[in-house]
């Protein structure tokens, strides 16, 4: 009999005599494991202390499923036994009492909990190449662990010319160290994973991997993201691995969309000088939106200069803003201007402002009040005219009242307020957006037919949460193109296992929102044809989260489910302050919110 470690829960009892070829990986909330399976059996799955495989998931039915091996079956097969919440198969649900094959490699879900079939012997396959949908999950914790911890990873899309897939996947995976996460994205592209590498060390090992893949008939083509560098958001980095790059002709302006409604708010904005917040969820396009401002200004034909502040160092950022003088520290051997004095006359958009840090946030206002910069090192301020613009997704008030942000600057910034509404908000616009993108990336592939979205597709794509928003449909809809050859594209060309979502409920009535609420209900306003200017409220004024009434379905939820019951017990006790509630929890803020809309609730719920 073996057993697995007694504190996870996770007990298999086999045979002692069998001598497997594959393994089992089971992924719990309690930790990952592997199990060797027998050369023939059939082993039960579930809850149950009888079950040849008992997992301790309370979102698994008693006996939830049945794993057939051998018994002359070319692979192994599972069964759903009728359980209560479903089994699903790289995102498609399986028909209970149907005997399904279970190929190694292919991910099974079933709860929280997550199965893969893999061979047990190294020599039997290098590497296991995971599913597009568990690569993009174990991005997203990627990045809250580099938040957390303050390091760096990086990701590489490798594309592979006319090589066949079999042929060039098994030099990917003798090419890559085993420590990294391979991944398919679509026929003939692959996702790599590289965790604790900078930059330099990322470019250099695409460069290397280059050298090695190449064959005599094509070489691959690789890309590079890196974190913060190129985004802190997992949409982002795969945008900017994918090439995509949002000052390109934006499809978020397609007639009635959201960015198109606010173009009259933006053209208010823009014939002044003050400074303008755009607020929004990561993806939500809060950059086009600040170009459409620059574009709607006198400053039109001026530089425009965009300064991502969570992509520089805290230890580069006043050298880049501000600029420096020769000696200064070590390596300033010329005097060089900063990016504020290059703008000469134009905008200085700062993207993620609400990452920089306090020392130059005290530089950035002293900027703001009197137009002129002090380079370091220098003794004499120079005049600056430029015209700011600033983004963040973090609620900036939130922030002050934390000390991670200066009030006085909040105040400076917030002058003129945009907020932009999340996809989520915007249900009727995902169908047009999605039809937008599949016409561009047959555009871009040179393909004469455009392939038609389904019904039962365009359904799954209105009713998901999009924590990514425009971003994240935009990367779904190239793949699904991608996976869709000259077919249509169906359920089985998106990805399903992360799209499980449901939508999230309306905002509360405005008479008892907070400010951050009030902006954007300040954007809804122009959508429908208005165009209002936010008074910024001080965050001492600011009143609790509005109740929201919980229906029977979701309280039925939260009755039978523990998990749900301890995420809303913990949000009590952070009074649903959602990042302090995701760091008790360990887990990232956006996984909280996914979490919470599957449930279908984002604020307090009524006592």
């Amino acid at each position: 009999m073996l057993e697995g470690d007694p504190n996870t829960e996770i007990r298999i009892h086999l045979d002692a005599a069998s001598r497997p070829r594959l393994s089992l990986l089971v992924m719990g909330a309690r930790g990952v494991f592997t199990y060797p399976l027998p050369d023939d059996g059939v082993l039960r799955i579930g809850r149950a202390e009888h079950c040849e495989i008992s997992i301790g998931d309370a979102q698994l039915s008693r006996e939830h499923a049945r794993l057939l091996v051998g018994g002359g079956r070319a692979a192994v097969e599972i069964v759903d036994l009728g359980s209560s919440n479903g089994t699903r198969i790289d995102g498609r649900a399986l028909v209970p009492h149907e005997a399904a094959p279970l190929p190694p490699g292919n991910v099974v879900t079933m709860g929280s909990t997550v199965l893969v079939v893999q061979h047990a012997s190294a020599e039997a396959r290098t590497r296991q190449l995971w599913s597009h949908g568990y690569f993009e999950s174990r991005l997203e914790e990627e990045c809250a662990r580099a938040e957390q911890r303050k390091t760096t990873f990086a990701i590489l899309r490798v594309k592979f010319g006319a090589a066949r897939a079999d042929a060039a996947e098994r030099r990917l995976s003798e090419s890559v160290s085993p420590d990294h996460v391979v991944a398919s994205y679509s026929p003939g592209q692959y996702l790599v994973l590289l965790t604790d590498v900078g930059p330099e060390d990322a470019e250099r090992e695409a460069e290397e991997l280059v050298v090695r893949l190449a064959c005599e008939t094509s070489r691959p083509e690789i890309t590079v993201a890196s974190y913060p560098r190129d985004g802190r958001a997992p949409e982002a980095l795969m945008a900017s691995v994918l090439r995509h790059h949002d000052d390109d002709v934006a499809p978020e302006l397609a007639p009635g969309g959201a960015l198109e409604r606010l173009r009259t708010v933006a053209e208010r904005f823009a014939a002044g000088t003050i400074p303008v917040l755009v607020l929004g969820e990561t993806g939500v396009g809060k950059d086009v939106l600040a170009s459409m401002i620059h574009e709607l200004s006198p400053r039109a034909a001026l530089p425009y200069v965009c300064i991502n502040c969570g992509a520089l160092s805290e230890a580069l950022l006043e050298s880049e803003l501000f600029g420096h003088e020769r000696g200064a520290f070590t390596g300033a051997t010329a005097a060089k201007a900063g990016l504020l004095e290059s703008a000469r006359g134009g905008t200085v958009f700062l993207d993620e402002v609400g990452e920089m840090p306090l020392a130059a946030q005290a530089t950035l206002l002293r900027v703001l009040d009197q137009g002129e910069v002090l380079r370091v090192g220098a003794t004499r301020p120079r005049p600056i005219d430029a015209r700011f613009i600033a983004a963040t997704n973090r609620d900036l008030e939130t922030e002050v009242e934390r000390g991670r942000f200066r009030q006085d600057l909040y105040f400076r910034l917030a002058a003129a307020t945009i907020v932009i509404p999340p996809l989520r908000e915007r249900t009727v616009e995902i169908g047009p957006l999605a039809h937008t993108f599949v016409r561009r990336t047959c555009r871009e592939l040179a393909r004469t037919r455009l392939p038609r979205i389904l019904p039962d597709a365009l359904a799954a794509l209105e009713h998901h949460v999009w924590p990514g928003n425009v971003r994240e449909l935009r990367n779904v809809m190239e793949r699904a193109v991608l996976l869709s050859g000259e077919g249509d594209i169906g359920l089985a060309q998106l990805p399903l296992e992360k799209m499980g979502g449901r939508r999230l409920p309306t905002q509360a009535p405005p008479s008892s929102r907070r400010p951050s609420e009030l902006m954007r209900a300040t954007a809804a306003a122009a959508l429908d044809g208005a165009t209002h200017a936010h008074s910024t409220v001080p965050p001492s004024t600011r009143s609790t989260a509005p109740p929201l009434h919980v229906s029977a379905r979701v309280s039925e939820v939260l009755a039978r489910d523990p998990e749900a019951a301890r995420l809303l017990a913990v949000l009590d006790e952070c009074d649903w302050n959602q990042t302090r509630a995701a760091s008790k929890l360990g887990v990232s803020r956006r996984t909280l919110v996914s979490r919470l809309s599957s449930y279908g609730l984002t604020r307090k719920r009524a006592r």
